[in-house]
């Protein structure tokens, strides 16, 4: 979402949006000398509650919901008291443009309020471009939003950008929908784990651990999404994950009742059979699963990467240090790797 602040010193309201790399900020609109810093104040934070709302919809797939002139009129004209009565509207986006529209009315001249109706449409347009799958310019900030299934021309980007880069190219983060760069490199992830298992002669939960062993890091969600005991498919993985995290996100604690535990709590006070729950913890930031997700799988990608090096050095050049093999070698085994997950990606095997 886009946030917005009132920078008292230079007397302006400000935007900043994410990109997938940092952040991008503009100036929206320079504050009436006749407005007070409480409104100015309130005038941002009701902005940044419109635009929630606003990406809350791209979110769970309700653009179509959304009425991008009715939003823009209530800014512009919005509900009035009436004496101690005020109109107010069942939608929670309507509502809110209604009340910046009442807070922006109170400012001097129009100058200010045509600023903030401005900014409003274009925020309205980079929601809309986004839902039609265009995310550049402001729409680029959707690549920090999850939606509920992959998009499949996100998943075509993102499986040709993994096609030219196997170890998880930039673009993952900053130009594709997260829930399909996930499910992308996850299909990758799979396949150069399996690879490189089949050349050191280990299981996939060792080529894990060695890759945590060389990298010094915890790969947890990669231990998580590689687990073969869940026998789900990539997209299912994908989806369960993002979803704890979501819903973590949103205040909600997930229990799920545990199906092999063998202890029989017994009836409960009123003589109802109980039942043992676990609480389900996301692997996932809360509020980035995204984009926590994505990273998580590239530095998998990563991992395997390494492990391959040392396997085909210690293979190849017995006694050799795979840190030293100086940068001709080091390009030839990259472009040998990444021909060979390729192969792996296309034939499936």
């Amino acid at each position: 979402m886009t946030t917005y602040a009132h920078d008292p010193i230079a007397s302006t309201i400000v935007a900043t949006w994410p990109t997938g790399d940092g952040a991008v900020a503009h100036r929206v609109a320079r504050v009436p000398k006749g407005l007070a810093a409480e409104l100015a104040r309130r005038t941002a934070g009701t902005l940044t509650q419109l635009s929630t709302l606003l990406w809350r919809g791209y979110s769970e797939q309700e653009v179509d919901e959304i009425a991008p002139f009715r939003l823009v009129e209530a800014v512009r004209y919005p509900n009035q008291p009436c004496g101690d009565l005020i109109v107010m509207v069942e939608d929670d986006r309507a509502e809110t443009a209604h009340l910046l529209g009442r807070i922006v009315d109170r400012a001097p001249g129009k100058a200010f309020r045509d600023a903030i109706v401005a900014e409003v449409r274009a925020e309205l347009d980079a929601v809309m471009a986004a839902d039609d799958g265009d995310l550049t310019g402001r729409a680029r900030q959707a690549v920090v939003h999850v939606r509920p299934d992959p998009d499949e021309t996100h998943l075509v980007a993102a499986h040709a950008a993994l096609h030219d880069d196997p170890l998880g190219p930039q673009e993952l983060l900053t130009s594709i929908e997260p829930h399909s760069a996930a499910v992308a490199a996850l299909c990758w992830l799979r396949a150069s784990a399996g690879h490189v298992a089949t050349v050191v002669g280990h299981s996939v939960a060792d080529v894990v651990a060695l890759a945590e062993a060389i990298g010094h890091e915890d790969l947890r969600i990669v231990r998580q999404v590689l687990d073969p005991a869940h026998g789900m498919s990539d997209v299912e993985v994908v989806r369960d994950v993002l979803q704890e995290a979501v819903l973590a996100n949103r205040g909600y604690f997930v229990l799920c009742p545990e199906k092999h535990e063998p202890f029989d709590p017994g009836p409960g006070p009123d003589g109802a059979p109980q039942h043992q729950h676990r609480a389900v913890a996301t692997l996932l930031e809360p509020s980035e699963p995204g984009s926590c997700l994505v990273q998580g799988l590239i530095r998998g990608l990563h991992g395997c990467f390494r492990v391959y090096i040392d396997a085909v050095t210690t293979q190849e050049r017995p006694g050799a240090d795979p840190r030293l093999s100086g940068p001709e070698r080091a390009a030839t085994l990259r472009a040998r790797y990444f021909s060979e997950i390729r192969e792996v990606v296309r034939t499936g095997s």
